[in-house]
């Protein structure tokens, strides 16, 4: 089962090696990048809509019914957006709908299916999910960088994305029918101060990680571009996974204080020297804290409301979606190497926060 639910993950991935194809786009159709900063970014718009939605309907429906729509929505997508390229379609079909709500709706789904087999490592269960979605990208982007330049962008990452949703399918087929959550009656409000709190944190140290994602790539260089994009990937697999252990271990808080300072050190590595040589560790070291930031919401979920996880854990990631969108644009409009800073700057902001809130918890997990 959970080899089942974490398979679904491995479709989804393909949007962190839009990094290695933004070069060859910008060589063979010369798109601005502005635009290829809106086609990364429409996924986590439309991956805030998906988690929303998503996390309510886990409390109410099975996983694997939300885990076959989620597949659903990345068909029709990759459908549109193949059949018809363009900068129209890539941001809307592509990007928001197939990998952003299909996306969105496929985490909520792994996330309820996974709680029903380690229902007491809520944090566990959000990294180890998410860390499936971003390992993908290790193997994806080498592999459409190695096809493109026979095949044409388009072409290879048609190739790849359609063999990762069939092979993916395949898979789902053998998760078992699992009953939805037990439904919990709700005792206070979700929208509470811990949701918004754990929503806002998680903007603040979105935003360096996904403008890392679309750029660090192209400042390695051609020669290195895939391999920049793989290790984004790799820190971005791993930051997940220790962030979501480490959120059960010593708190979310924590956690969160030390992805802050790491993007803010890389952030300023960049904005003084961002050639090949720099740009390979920091790319492990911007996907480790991308990672993280996002493997511990699960437990932000589980903590902040406690009779509707699933709900909370969505309204959380919404958050860390926002940030996700506004990094490439943010840092489009500013232009590099300002826009290093610019993209680490809601970071600061994210320490403020931590600082001024700490006196307000007696937990400090929380």
């Amino acid at each position: 089962m959970v080899a089942a639910a974490l398979s679904l993950q491995l479709a989804f991935g393909i949007v962190f090696a839009w990094g290695a194809v933004v070069p060859f786009v910008r060589a063979q159709d010369h798109w601005p990048a502005l635009l290829l900063g809106a086609v990364f970014s429409g996924t986590p718009l439309g991956y805030g809509i998906g988690t929303v939605l998503g996390g309510r309907l886990a409390d109410r429906l099975p996983p694997r019914r939300l885990c076959w729509a989620s597949l659903a929505v990345l068909a029709t997508g990759f459908a549109v957006a193949f059949a018809a390229p363009s900068g129209t379609t890539f941001v809307v079909a592509y990007a928001g709908l197939a990998l952003g709500v299909g996306g969105g709706l496929a985490l909520t789904g792994t996330v309820a299916a996974l709680a029903q087999v380690l229902p007491e490592r809520a944090g566990a269960v959000g990294g180890l999910g998410s860390a499936t979605y971003a390992v993908s990208a290790i193997f994806q982007a080498p592999a459409i960088a190695a096809l493109a330049p026979r095949l044409g962008w388009l072409r290879a990452l048609e190739i790849v994305g359609v063999s990762m949703a069939l092979a993916t399918a395949g898979l789902l087929l053998l998760m078992p029918a699992l009953p939805p959550r037990r439904a919990v009656p709700a005792s206070r409000p979700l929208l509470t101060p811990a949701v918004g709190r754990g929503a806002a944190l998680a903007l603040c140290g979105a935003t360096f990680g996904t403008f890392s994602i679309v750029n660090l790539p192209g400042e390695a260089g051609p020669g290195l571009a895939a391999l920049a994009a793989a290790a984004l990937a790799a820190g971005n697999a791993a930051g997940r996974m220790l962030g979501g252990l480490g959120a059960d271990r010593f708190g979310a808080r924590r956690v969160v204080a030390a992805v802050f300072a790491l993007e803010l050190a890389a952030a300023a590595v960049l904005f003084r020297d961002a050639g090949p040589v720099i740009a390979l560790p920091v790319a492990l070291g911007a996907g480790l804290a991308l990672g993280a930031d996002a493997g511990i919401l699960s437990r932000v979920g589980v903590d902040a409301a406690p009779d509707r996880p699933n709900a909370a854990f969505g309204l959380v990631f919404l958050g860390f979606t926002t940030g996700a969108l506004a990094g490439p644009l943010l840092g489009a409009l500013v232009g590099l190497p300002a826009a290093w800073l610019a993209a680490a700057a809601p970071a600061a902001i994210g320490l403020g926060l931590l600082a001024v809130s700490a006196g307000r918890s007696a937990d400090p997990r929380t």
